[in-house]
């Protein structure tokens, strides 16, 4: 099982952000897998009805831009969105945009694909929000013809397009995997084996106060039959879990710590990529004693 690392949240407005590409070179030379960063273009103000206050809701760099960033001073590590928030990209762009990250930094990228919580944020960047789930599925099938065909004709409910041909094409021919940050349930993973590569859940921990190892095994057990019955190899569907990291001044209850143990029940269920959340780092300097605190305890 491979352990990457997870969403380092930008800190408070105004305080200096800290560079992805610094994060994703210190994380590659600590032996870290992967790098994953979540996805918030803009954070609303008034956010009614979902329990969620403004200052909940970190700001954060643009993904694509600090995934570039950081595959130009890396040459291993994965690059991953965890989660990019489909109904606010254009698929065609997004395909574009993806395709050449993937293509320039040698097949490293890795697409968490979600469909996001905030109407505000949702709608102010072209998404329908009462149908996002089904415009995020669409829009994956016409990403992944993008990447794979020569030329490529759709008409979907939500996009159109006439015949085109994209320019440059991923790496690796099928294109990226694209993983579905979405609940364990029979909905979502029957949605995984129709058109994604695996799944993205968050937070797991040794308890089910939020999403334990035996839950693990369990998607485990369907997306593999799931597969078969879609004729595609069990090990075409993936799965990235995301762990709570340590976080400094804060001690969690025992069922949300995260050591070499919970990883290595989480690697018998079957789970193919670990991604450890960090704290937020508040300045430059923080970065290698952060990660290098995770880099002793896990790896």
């Amino acid at each position: 099982m491979h352990v990457g690392v997870s969403r380092p949240p930008t800190p408070p407005h105004p305080t200096p952000d800290v560079d992805g590409a610094l994060v994703a070179r210190v994380a590659e030379e600590l032996g870290f897998e992967s790098v994953f960063y979540g996805e918030h273009p803009v954070r609303p103000v008034d956010q009614p009805g979902t329990g969620v206050h403004r200052d909940g809701v970190p700001f954060f760099q643009d993904t694509l831009v600090m995934l570039a960033r950081a595959s130009a001073v890396t040459s291993r590590i994965k690059l991953g969105g965890g989660v990019f928030l489909l109904p606010e990209h254009n698929p065609v762009q997004f395909a574009k945009e993806l395709a050449s990250l993937d293509h320039y930094s040698g097949g490293r990228v890795v697409v968490g694909a979600g469909v996001g919580w905030s109407r505000i944020e949702c709608e102010l960047l072209g998404g329908d929000f009462d149908r996002r789930w089904a415009q995020t599925l669409e829009a994956v099938t016409l990403m992944k013809r993008l990447w794979r065909e020569e030329t490529v004709t759709f008409d979907g409910e939500f996009f159109r397009v006439p015949p085109v041909q994209m320019f440059p094409r991923p790496a690796n021919p099928a294109g990226p995997p694209v993983l579905l940050g979405a609940s364990a349930s029979p909905r979502s993973f029957r949605r995984i084996a129709a058109v994604a590569d695996g799944w993205m859940p968050a937070f797991v921990t040794r308890e089910s106060t939020e999403r334990a190892p035996s839950e693990l095994e369990a998607a485990r057990r369907e997306l593999d039959a799931l597969a078969v019955a879609a004729g595609r190899a069990p090990s075409d569907l993936q799965i990235t879990a995301i762990v709570r990291g340590p976080q400094p001044g804060v001690d969690l209850p025992p069922a949300q710590r995260v050591d070499r143990a919970l990883l290595r029940r989480i690697a018998d269920t079957g789970v193919d990529r670990v991604a450890v959340s960090l704290s937020t780092l508040r300045s430059e300097a923080d970065v290698e004693p952060a990660l290098g605190r995770v880099a002793d305890a896990l790896l």
